[in-house]
Formats: structure tokens, sequence, C-alpha cells
């Protein structure tokens, strides 16, 4: 063998030592396999809504929505004959409706809310029939005009294949919800051509605080990147927005951009609480069977599209449009409460959408509002207008989705302009954080710690979240011992008490320690030394350490249990010196801590 090859071999053998190879090329593959056919599935439904569309709305009704991206200078049209919305949207939602209800309840709605629901709470398992269901009916809710956009279903496209492949390879529960949080990426980075932040919104959008599934972004990339290549070689390799190069270099312009993250988190508050108003309110308590509701839904979004045909389908034309300035002021201020009734109308009625495009336009045409107010009040502060439509378009949907940086990410990606990034930046963290509390999607939960999914993995965190005075009983008296107290006064404080360990307080009131009953006993059995000892001689001396407060988090007091190798310590009630009430034992920690585990596995049980 020649020098050459034995150093290409040791170089390899290195190589080997530090990669682990099996579970590279493992989830090279599989995160490939999701990505070829989430790419596949996002074709198809594009394919399907532009040709359903095409017959629909385009033949029947004779309205040719504007395009955008490279299409936006084909020409369009407002509808010929709008009567005929009446007819078409409701014989829509009615299929639809029949459709989800006969075969797949969970596809009814916006996708990625069930696919994090599923994540959190249903083990990540995804029925297979989910995927067609999900196909078909998106293709109808959105060909025929709905408000609703194709995040999720591309979602949970990619997510049931990455299910049925975890059951067709019987791959564990780890390797199962990495597989559908990289089904989600691969769904929505080749949908809208935006695979970083397709990976980073797939591991983002679980949590409406800022956690991550971090295990799950290599895969997550890995996937978008090849869903991303699929889509693009079929339907188009340009931007889904045509934008001009538009920078950020004068910084008294964040002012109004702060400003804008006010007004964009207000609106955004509006449209949840009317998203979901509309769903508890109005369809839940219509006395009719559930798969007719969705035709009731649209047949209210026909009535508004006759008025404001802005609202139909999923708005990226429109958007196109408010980005090149060429919509008036009154048709944006229109179309800004009407899209919100639209998409509750489409959606919270059952039907099959997702709400990523109806987000962006309203964040759009709120931004589109403010450039037009800026420009009137304080022209030397205002940023341009396709500047506010992008930016308040990612950060209106970074706060009801609760994605601050997958959102910025993905409206750079879609426009192909990275210019905004530092304005963007700016409103997507204040609209999250001005949000706290609302959300678009309710099957979020706040953080890794509060999942089903991972319970029993964060002991430490469940620790945190209880205290000493949750744990201990209530109401005790403790019986304590002077230092210099004789052992037959300690005898005596014993037989008199049923405690089993008892705590050394000075004068003072400061803690020196504490003994238990097994230490009196080991003295008991030699009574020749009674005589010379003390109290402070039974029990381990830790002045100022060896005791607890009621406000002390369990997982301290675990470390304080250890520490001191002492199964029961002393709380008292603040800073010594003062007064103790109470003792807590070492498996009332572990007691507790079982308890909660059971708690969430009883609510987990409950929302399945």
């Amino acid at each position: 063998m020649s020098s050459l090859a034995q150093a290409w071999l040791e170089v390899f053998a290195r190589f080997s030592n530090r990669v682990d190879l099996y579970n590279f090329g493992r989830w090279l593959v599989l995160a490939l396999l999701v990505g070829v056919v989430a790419g596949l599935g996002g074709t198809l439904l594009t394919w399907g809504v532009d040709g359903i569309g095409s017959v629909l709305l385009g033949d029947i009704v004779g309205f040719h929505a504007p395009g955008h991206g490279e299409s936006a200078t084909l020409s369009w049209s407002m509808p010929e004959r709008p009567w005929l919305l009446l007819l078409v949207l409701p014989l829509a939602g009615l299929l639809v409706g029949w459709i989800v209800q006969t075969f797949a309840p969970e596809a009814e709605g916006h996708g990625t809310d069930a696919v994090i629901n599923s994540y959190h709470r249903g083990r990540a398992v995804l029925r297979k029939r989910v995927v067609p269901v999900k196909l078909v009916t998106s293709m109808i809710t959105i060909g025929s005009g709905g408000s609703a956009g194709r995040e999720g279903p591309v979602a949970q496209i990619g997510a049931g294949f990455g299910s049925y492949l975890a059951d067709l390879l019987r791959l564990g529960y780890h390797d199962r919800r990495v597989l559908v949080i990289s089904g989600v990426a691969a769904g929505v980075g080749g949908m809208f051509r935006a695979p970083l932040g397709a990976a980073l919104f797939a591991v983002e959008v679980l949590y409406s605080d800022p956690d991550f599934e971090s295990e799950a972004l290599i895969p997550a990339i890995i996937s978008s990147i090849v869903s991303y290549v699929v889509v693009a070689s079929l339907t188009g390799w340009n931007s889904i927005f045509d934008t001009a190069d538009i920078t950020f270099a004068k910084p008294h312009e964040l002012i109004s951009y702060l400003a804008l993250a006010m007004i964009v988190a207000i609106i955004g508050i509006i449209y949840v609480k009317v998203f979901y108003g509309m769903r508890d309110n109005v369809f839940a308590r219509l006395p009719i069977p559930t798969w007719t509701k969705p035709a009731v839904g649209g047949l209210l979004l026909a009535i508004l599209a006759v008025a404001v045909p802005q609202v139909l389908g999923g708005g990226y034309g429109w958007l196109q449009l408010t980005l090149d300035e060429q919509l008036p002021l009154k048709v944006l201020l229109l179309l800004l409460p009407a899209k919100i009734l639209a998409t509750s109308f489409t959606i919270s009625s059952g039907g099959s959408g997702g709400v990523f495009a109806p987000s962006l336009v309203i964040g759009g045409v709120t931004g589109a509002v403010f450039a037009d107010f800026a420009q009137r009040v304080a022209p030397q502060f205002a940023p341009p207008t396709a500047a506010c439509v992008l930016v308040g378009m990612g950060g209106f949907f970074a706060g009801v989705a609760k994605v601050p940086i997958a959102s910025l990410i993905m409206v750079a990606e879609m426009s192909g302009s990275y210019g905004l990034l530092v304005p963007m930046m700016l409103v997507s963290s204040v609209a999250y954080l001005l949000m706290r509390g609302t959300s678009i999607y309710e099957a979020q939960v706040p953080g890794r710690v509060d999942s089903p999914a991972h319970i029993g993995e964060f002991q430490v965190d469940v620790l945190e979240r209880l205290t000493v005075r949750e744990v201990m009983e209530p109401d005790q008296t403790v019986a304590s011992v002077r230092p210099g107290a004789s052992f037959e006064t300690v005898l005596e404080i014993v037989a008199e008490s049923d405690q089993e360990a008892y705590p050394v307080i000075d004068e003072n009131g400061t803690i020196e320690g504490m003994f238990s009953l097994n230490d009196v006993r080991r003295v008991m059995a030699t009574p020749e030394v009674w005589p010379l000892l003390v109290a402070s001689d039974l029990g381990v001396t830790a002045r100022g350490m060896a005791y607890l407060e009621p406000d002390d988090d369990l997982h301290s007091a675990l470390q304080r249990f250890t520490a001191f190798k002492r199964e029961i310590l002393p709380v008292v009630d603040g800073t010594p010196p003062a007064p103790v009430i109470g003792i807590l034992r070492h498996h009332q920690v572990m007691e507790a801590y079982d308890a909660e585990i059971q708690r969430h596995k009883e609510e987990h049980a409950d929302d399945t």
C-alpha cells in the first residue's frame, strides 16, 4: 500500500472515531426521503390549487387574481360574475366538510396546529389517511377562493409522511418526533422557497416561549433543502415576491419601526381573538351538523367577497401589488379587517388551509397603511412603503405564531432581500413580546418542560417549579434543642415529641445543625458517655446552611439534602435568626416530583 493511501486511511479512521457514521448516514437518508415526498406533495398542492382555481374562479366566476413574483406583470381582473361566488364557495365548503369529517376530522382547520398537538399530546403519530385528505381538501378550499394559506397543508403532509416513515421502519419515539419536525420543515421550506426559515420555523413553532427542538434542527435543514430543490425544479426558482433592493441605512427610521411593531401587535391580538371567537361563539353554536359548517363559512366569505374580492385566496398577488404601491389607501383600509373576517370564515368554520399566507397579507397591509400615515405625519422618519410592508409581514407573523426568528428569515427568503433584517428583528421582537399569551396556534406549550412529549426528561425543571411551601406539612409544631443541652435533656424532649429529627438552635435563633432519632439511639447504647455529651455533639454541624426557607424551590432543597447527607432538614420562616416552622423530608420531595409527572401524564391522556 502506498504512503498516500495509508495516510488517507488514517485520516478516515480518525474521522470515523469522531463521527458516528451510522447515525450520520441514517439521518441523511431519512431527511432526504422526507424532503422528496414533502416536495412532491407541495408541488401537487400547488398544481391542484392552480387547476381548481382556474376552473372555479377563472372560468365560472370570471375572476383572475394578480400574480406575484415573476408573474406579477400578468393581467388580472375583478370578478365578472361575482354572484356565482354565492354558489361556488358554499358548495366547496360542503364538499370539504364532508370529506374531512368522514375520513379524517383532524385534517380540518389550519394543519400546523394539528401537527403541534400531535407532537405534544399524540406521541407524534399522524394517521396515514390525513395526508391525502389534507391534500385534496386544501386544494378545494384554497382553489375555490377560501382565505387560507398553504403552510398548514404542506406542514401536515410532510409531518404525516415523517410519522408514516417512522411506522414503516419501526423507529423509536424520539426518532419519530424528529421526522415529524423534519416533515414540517420540508413542506414549508419547499412551498415558500425558504429552506432556512422553514427549518427554524419547524423547531420554533412548537413552543410559545423562546424554546427550540434543537436536536431536530439539522435533519430539518436537510429535508427542507431537499424539498426546496424538488419544488423549485418543478415550479420555478424565483422568490415568492419580486421586490426592489431595499436596505436599512437611516437609524432614525427605527422610531417609526418601533411604532409599527406596536400597531402590528394590536392588530395581531384582534386577529387571534376574532379567529377563535368566530369558531367558539359562532360556528360551534350553530345547530347544524359539523360537516355542513364550512359551507356556512363559505357563504359568509362569498357575501364578503362580492364587496371585497381581494379577500379571495391566499392573497400573495395583492401583497405584490401592495409592495409595488398599486393599491390605494381606501382599498387597503377595507382589506385589513376584511381579510381577518375572511380567514375566520374559511378556517374557523372547519375549512382546510393554513394561516401563514393570510397572516402575511394582514401584516403587509398593516405595514402599508402605517407607511402612508407616517409619510403624511412625519415624512422625515417614514421608511419606504415596501420596507414597511415586508417588515409588517415578518413582525405580524412573529407575534401571532410565536416564531420571532423563523418569521424574519422566511420573509427575507421569500422576498429575496436581506437588507431589512435590522428593522425586522426589532419589529418581530417587540411584537412577540407585546403579544405574550396570544397565539394563532392553540396547541403550543410554553417550553419543552411543559410538553408531554418530554415527560421525565427534565427533572430539574420540574423540581424548580415547585416550592418547599407547597410540599411541607402545614401548621407544624417543631421541637428544637439548645446546643448546650445535656443528653438527659435531649432524652426528655425526644420522649415528649413524635418528631423524627430535631434542629439545634442557639440563643440567637441560628441553626447549628440537626440530629435524628437514630443519632440518639446510637448514644443510648453507651450510657457511660451520656454525662459528657451535649445536643450539639449529636448531629452534623452546619451553621447557617442546614436549613430551608418556604420559598426555596425543590431542586435547591434536593441539593441541600445531598450536600449535608441528611434525609430531613428544618424549614425556617426567613433568613435566620428566624423561627422554625416545619421540617421537610427527602421522600416528600421525590413524592412531589412523581405527583407532578403523573399530573402531566393525566393531562396528556385527557388531551388525547
